[in-house]
């Protein structure tokens, strides 16, 4: 069975998905990762199952796929998806010094609805009218390496994704970009740019 997979401008998802890819690629090298995305991870203190919801006393709330796609409807927020496996290494890494830095948590609590989902659980889930299993829902969603991350619009819609670990002074442009919608006025880098000047200034 196959999701079907709402994207609002493919030339924009593209070149969103192209420019994030080489930005976070160049940076990675140093952790041997061959593909570059945008990445949530999972610690084993966290774990719940599949189906759970997970919290963190003072971190990232963490909602199961179902519960965030219902509440980022209702708080139109975009939503971040982390597909994980219990044996990923990477993902581990991710969730401590990614998930663990303060910019990231006070980002996300306020401005974003975080969603984990185990990519080789059984468990049933719907989406878009039908139902799956969360390991085909990953397979829908072109996850083929852990961690990766899926990137949904407020109403479900697919914006982008990316795969690897990324450091927290990475993932956090990238959250800003896509979540402020400065893809639809700007190219990533040239958001950089501004981003930079900004911060000088």
């Amino acid at each position: 069975m196959q999701i079907r997979i709402d994207i609002i401008d493919k030339n924009c998802y593209m070149h969103i998905r192209e420019k994030i890819t080489k930005f976070t690629g160049a940076k990675m090298k140093k952790f041997s990762f061959a593909t570059a995305t945008i990445l949530v991870a999972l610690s084993a203190s966290m774990v719940l199952g599949a189906g759970g919801q997970k919290k963190e006393k003072k971190g990232i709330v963490w909602l199961n796929f179902p519960q965030a796609i219902a509440k980022a409807k209702k708080e139109n927020k975009m939503i971040v998806v982390d597909f994980y496996t219990d044996w990923c290494t990477w993902c581990k890494v991710m969730d401590e010094k990614t998930y663990g830095a303060n910019e990231i948590i006070d980002f996300a609590r306020k401005k974003l609805i975080m969603a984990k989902v185990n990519a080789e659980s059984k468990d049933k889930v719907k989406f878009k009218e039908n139902e799956y299993t969360y390991e085909q829902l990953a397979q829908a969603f072109g996850v083929t390496g852990y961690p990766s991350t899926i990137f949904l619009g407020p109403n479900g819609e697919f914006l982008t994704s990316v795969s690897g670990y990324i450091p927290p002074d990475h993932f956090l442009p990238i959250l800003e970009f896509l979540e402020g919608k400065h893809y639809q006025k700007m190219k990533f880098e040239e958001y950089l740019k501004k981003r930079k000047a900004g911060a000088k200034s």
